[in-house]
Formats: C-alpha cells, structure tokens, sequence
C-alpha cells in the first residue's frame, strides 16, 4: 500500500514538471531525453539485480503481452503531454479521475469484481464529467483536439495499467516491465523524430544544456514513480491501484492552482464533485 501512496504523489509532482518543461523546451526532446535517462537506469538495476536470468524465463507470450502494455503507456503520455502543452492541471487531474472510472468498468464487467454501486457511481462520474465539459467549452477553455487526446490518454492509460497487471501475476519483476516500457517510449520518440525531423527545430538541439538538471530531476521521479507503482501493483488489484492514485490528480488540481493560478467556477467545483463522489461509492464497497 506504502508504494502506491508513494508513487501517487511522485506522479502529481511529474505532472508538474512536465507542465514547467514543455512551457520552456521542445517536447520531444524532452521526452526523449527523459526516457533514455530511464532505461539506462532501469538496465544498470536489472545488471546489479542479476534478472537476466529472469528475463531469460518469461515467455514470448507474456513478453508480447509486456512490450504491448509499454506501447499502450507510450500512446498515453505522448497524448497526455500534447495536450497539457496547452492544457492545465487541473484538466489532467479530472482526466486522471477518468482513468479510475475506465478500469473499474472494466474489471466490473470482465473480471465480476462486485461494485454493488455501480449504476450509481457510474451515472455520478458521468454526469460530473459531462457537466465539467460543457463548462470548460462554454468558457473557450478547451479545445476540441486537447478533449480528444485527453481522453485517448485516460483509455491508453487504463488499459496499459490493466494489462501490465495481467503480466505482473506472472511474477515477473517489476523493474522489467519499467525498463521496458521506458525503452519503448525513447524508441517512439526516436522513430517519430526520424521519419519527421521538423518535429525538433534544429535550434532546440542547442537548448539541451539548459534542461539537463530538469530532465534529470524528471527521470529520478518517474522512474521511482513507475517503480513503485508497478510494485504496489503486483500485490493488489490495479482498481485498487487506481483508487489510491486519486491522490495524483488532487495534488495535480491543486498543484494548478497554487502555481498556475488554474480558476474553479461553483459549476465546475460541483461537477469535480460529483466526480469524486462517483468514484467513492465505488471505493467504498471494495474498501
């Protein structure tokens, strides 16, 4: 449970960073850089563990099912971060509410995981988010391409978690499946750039030095983040997971509106709210 927690507040401070960075640099090479950063480390861990060896037992089948659940986590941040180039926090926090909503479905209609109220917490979050848009598009504070792509990023993300949890039961080590994903983002990123080079000016190869620190610092969290995610997954259901992640788009939401200054209208507070209320009721009867 510790390393859910754990990895909660190391995502809200991710998303923080993410926001920061991508006002100030180019996006790919910020990704790029991140998550190189990560599977080197990830590799080096996985020497000094000596789970090699372990690699060398998982089967193909499972390996398949790891490097697609990666792709799926690489589609969902490189969703999540075009949109938040021109999004707020507090958008991505709501997003990340939906993520909860898209697993519990999931494992309510496909792995009979009771909810006794879920009718209820369904129409609650529905409602809420279909209440929050209509604000947010009412007041020109969304596009329609950053509602697309936010949520394409919540059901890549779901489905990432979903499946990276089927392959965690298989007691295959969750530095593995890390250092996995992380590779398949650099890589993503790496074909991207290749075959559409004017996706990085040329200039922005010259502002690497100044995002050094910053892609460092971002590397250290996510990394510890996913970490500690994928262990706290292994030893609990990932709606359990989900539910105690609510803690990443609180402090997000707020993280927005203390450096942000991201502004809440009683409309939207109550829709946040009905939100929150619907994924209660569904905490509730698993607690």
């Amino acid at each position: 449970m510790i390393f859910l927690i754990l990895s909660s507040i190391l995502y809200a401070f991710n998303n923080l960073l993410w926001k920061r960075t991508l006002s100030e640099f180019n996006l790919w090479i910020v990704i790029g850089s991140r998550s190189f950063l990560t599977s080197v480390t990830g590799i080096i861990i996985i020497i000094l563990l000596f789970y090699f060896d372990a690699i060398q037992t998982i089967h193909s089948v499972t390996l398949i099912s790891i490097i697609c659940a990666s792709i799926l986590g690489a589609l969902g941040l490189i969703c999540m971060i075009l949109a938040l180039k021109k999004g707020s926090l507090a958008q991505l926090g709501v997003f990340n509410l939906i993520i909860v909503f898209f697993i519990a479905s999931y494992l309510y209609f496909f792995e009979n995981i009771l909810v006794q109220n879920y009718t209820i917490a369904s129409l609650l979050i529905i409602v809420g988010f279909g209440s929050y848009i209509f604000q947010i598009q009412n007041n020109n504070r969304y596009s329609f391409r950053q509602l697309v792509l936010f949520i394409m990023m919540s059901f890549f993300f779901a489905a990432s978690s979903l499946l990276h949890w089927y392959n965690l039961k298989q007691a295959i080590p969750a530095i593995i499946s890390v250092t996995i994903q992380e590779l398949v983002v650099f890589l993503s990123v790496v074909v991207l750039v290749l075959s559409k080079p004017s996706l990085v000016p040329q200039k922005g190869y010259f502002h690497f030095k100044k995002i050094v620190i910053p892609i460092v610092l971002m590397s250290v969290i996510i990394f510890a983040a996913v970490w500690t995610g994928f262990l706290g997954l292994q030893y609990t259901n990932p709606l359990i997971s989900a539910l105690i992640s609510l803690v990443t788009p609180i402090l997000t939401i707020l993280f927005g509106v203390l450096f942000y200054k991201d502004k809440w209208s009683y409309f939207s507070l109550l829709a946040l709210l009905l939100i929150i209320s619907g994924v209660y009721l569904i905490n509730l009867e698993i607690a």
